[in-house]
């Protein structure tokens, strides 16, 4: 048989406390004051992101970029009119396929498109 003082001991120590007169104004306030800190600190990070993307564009700008990507575009140009149009058309395009560069930049996109319908199909998988 239990003890009845250990039960009456136990309802007291585990009952739920009755709400104090004030308690929704109290949480109003704690929720006012979270809120106020996460829009502080969204548009603080979100400043420093913009300023940093800022300074990173104009060390780029400034590192001749342009100038370099032009000649690389020019250099590529030169590969793709000898060497690979060459290559290509000898060993995998069927014949009379001319190859210049609208069919490389589209087969690398459509490669891009299917590698990001790959990830969406893992990530769907996870």
């Amino acid at each position: 048989m239990a003890d009845r003082g250990f039960e009456i001991e136990l309802d007291r120590m585990f009952a739920a406390h009755p709400d104090f007169p004030d308690s929704d104004l109290f949480a109003g306030q704690v929720q006012i004051k979270m809120n106020r800190g996460l829009t502080f600190r969204g548009f603080f990070i979100g400043g420093l992101g913009v300023i940093g993307g800022l300074i990173g564009g104009a060390q780029i700008l400034g590192s001749g970029l342009g100038p370099r990507l032009g000649a690389l575009t020019a250099q590529s140009n030169h590969f793709m009119n000898t060497k690979f149009a060459d290559l290509a058309a000898a060993h995998v395009l069927p014949g009379g396929f001319a190859v210049n560069g609208e069919i490389v930049w589209m087969s690398a996109g459509l490669a891009v498109v299917a590698i990001g319908l790959a990830l969406t199909r893992a990530i769907r998988e996870i």
